[in-house]
């Protein structure tokens, strides 16, 4: 290997492997595009299904005063301030709010019991009742769970 000096004069190059093949080919550094496989976001996720009999013992507060049918925002906004919210006893009318700080000791159920395919797994309570929505879907327009009788779907606010 024959080496090249030039007097009064020293350069030196340091670059990446990738850097110096785009300079070397005159062209930019391409931005990288996303992976074709990453999943999308697909909208809130329920935390998980609870026995929410213990509620107001545990200070959980009914934020909706009846049923309506809200929107995520909706929701989130009646429960400001606290931790969690915990829809429930969907009807044709709509669901029920609760806002929640605690949540220890709460029996937790399979996520199904808060998608309308109840169980007896709740005893005292072994189907939805008057809490059926109304022969309607178990799914708010922006795809919440409306939970059912005593069953709580929970989001983390």
């Amino acid at each position: 290997m024959a080496a090249i000096a030039v007097a009064g004069v020293g350069m030196m190059m340091v670059c990446s492997s990738s850097l110096a093949a785009v300079m070397l080919m005159g062209g930019e550094e391409e931005t990288p595009t996303p992976d074709a496989t990453t999943p999308e976001d697909t909208g809130p996720t329920m935390l998980k299904c609870l026995d929410t009999r213990k509620r107001v013992e545990k200070g959980w507060t009914n934020a909706s005063n009846g049923r309506k049918e809200y929107t995520e925002a909706e929701a989130r906004a009646l429960c400001a301030g606290k931790k969690y919210m915990s829809l429930e006893c969907p009807t044709a009318d709509g669901f029920e709010v609760w806002c929640a700080d605690d949540i220890s000791d709460m029996p937790v159920l399979a996520d199904a019991e808060c998608m309308g395919n109840t169980t007896d797994s709740v005893p005292g309570h072994p189907t939805n009742g008057a809490c059926d929505a109304g022969g309607g879907s178990y799914l708010s327009l922006d795809g919440l769970n409306k939970g059912g009788a005593h069953r709580g779907s929970l989001y983390e606010i």
